[in-house]
């Protein structure tokens, strides 16, 4: 194809490229000549072969020579949309003075820079692609200037949350493995370092590294709301934010403004159970350090003490639906029945119907990290008993109870 085909094949598009409007404004106004509409277009056909082994693909493949045209294209386009807000006139300017190899390389550095900062604002969490897959992706279509500006910026903020998490986190002596190990949310551990920095007492002794576990976040909390209780306000520490970094003390002040509006009057409020607000808060605005040693915290354990005396800690299914079907039935609860301990269950529940109530309140006492799993235990477990707990033309519940023996923990006679 001649140059000068090829310029009006470029300048026929009406949904172009940024950098075939640019080309077609600055051929049309006479701000490039031929001689440098050659430049270009030599140039293009170089870059194009670059950028083909750079994705490790075959040369001789007019295919893949296209699909390059196309992502180098990309690339220009996205680097004097950027540069030049869109103007055309400026945008033309740069085709004229730059090399269209350096344009390219100026649209790669911008997804480069893009690519070396975090996707979001959690420890520990890795870009998937490597950044030879991740400018394929960003070139098959083309990146709006305006999505890559957005997204940049989102980017920038996601640095800037875990650099103030991270010296945060150090000030405090937390250990930073152990948050990346976690993904832990970079504003959720800033909000609960200022929480502990501002609001606990010295008696608050949260765990070794100094950052809250669940049972120090839950210290920090009663002690707010005991001063309160005394005093009907709760002292705030603002001192420390003096010693931050100029570009964080902002947003340091505008995060214990939201903890003294939002959160402090939730955990100040008697008529709520502090246990209540904290597993409400920790869900949605904190983090805290897990027992490691333990698939339930200690904090849990120390709240659920009632759960584990009646289950003895099992996870067994069988034994904890034998729990439910008791409470179900208004019988003292255990996690074995006898035969005739069985029968008196379904019966009371022919008479009275089942007390949905009593199992949900006692898979309420259960480790809050639990609850919804019992819950959907119980729901698919009564789903499929009820016809046989409520038939009655099973009279003498041999039906029923056969199907409780392969479900539950019922002892059968010696």
């Amino acid at each position: 194809m001649t140059p000068a085909k090829n310029t009006q094949s470029v300048a026929s598009y009406d949904n172009a490229p940024f950098f075939e409007k640019a080309f077609r404004h600055a051929v049309q106004h006479g701000l490039i000549n031929q001689a440098r509409v050659d430049e270009i277009i030599n140039d293009a056909a170089t870059g194009s072969l670059q950028i083909t082994e750079y994705f490790a693909e075959s040369t001789h493949l007019r295919k893949n020579l296209e699909a390059s045209m196309k992502r180098m294209v990309s690339l220009v386009s996205l680097y004097l949309e950027d540069t030049t807000d869109g103007e055309l006139d400026r945008a033309a300017q740069l085709l004229k003075e730059k090399p269209f190899r350096a344009l390219s390389r100026g649209g790669s550095q911008m997804l480069k820079a893009l690519y070396s900062m975090p996707e979001d604002d959690h420890f520990g969490s890795p870009r998937l692609n490597s950044e030879r897959e991740f400018l394929k992706k960003c070139l098959i279509k083309g990146v709006p200037v305006a999505k890559f500006r957005q997204t940049f910026i989102d980017c920038e903020r996601f640095k800037r949350n875990i650099d103030f998490a991270t010296l945060l986190a150090k000030k405090i002596g937390a250990p930073i493995n152990q948050l990346n190990e976690m993904h832990a949310s970079a504003e959720h551990v800033i909000r609960t370092v200022l929480l502990s920095l501002a609001y606990s007492t010295k008696k608050v002794a949260s765990n070794k590294s100094g950052f809250p576990d669940e049972a120090g976040l839950f210290d920090i909390f009663t002690s707010i709301r005991k001063e309160y209780g005394f005093l009907g306000d709760v002292t705030c520490r603002t001192k420390f934010i003096d010693d931050l970094p100029a570009e964080f003390q902002g947003y340091a002040k505008a995060v214990l403004t939201s903890v003294k509006n939002d959160d402090v009057p939730k955990v100040t409020n008697q008529s709520v159970a502090l246990e209540s607000v904290l597993n409400d808060l920790k869900d949605r605005k904190y983090f805290y350090l897990h027992d490691q040693l333990n698939d339930v915290s200690r904090f849990d354990k120390m709240l659920a003490v009632d759960w584990f005396a009646l289950t003895g800690g099992t996870e067994e299914d069988s034994l904890l639906l034998t729990l439910f079907l008791c409470a179900a039935a208004g019988i003292d609860q255990k996690t074995m029945l006898r035969v005739s301990e069985a029968k008196k269950a379904v019966l009371n529940i022919r008479e009275n119907g089942l007390l949905q109530n009593e199992v949900l309140n006692l898979i309420k006492k259960a480790p809050h990290e639990e609850i919804e799993q019992l819950r959907s235990l119980w729901a698919d477990f009564i789903e499929e008993a009820t016809p046989y707990l409520l038939d009655r033309s099973d009279e003498k519940l041999n039906e029923v109870l056969m199907y409780l023996s392969e479900r539950c923990n019922i002892q059968k006679a010696k």
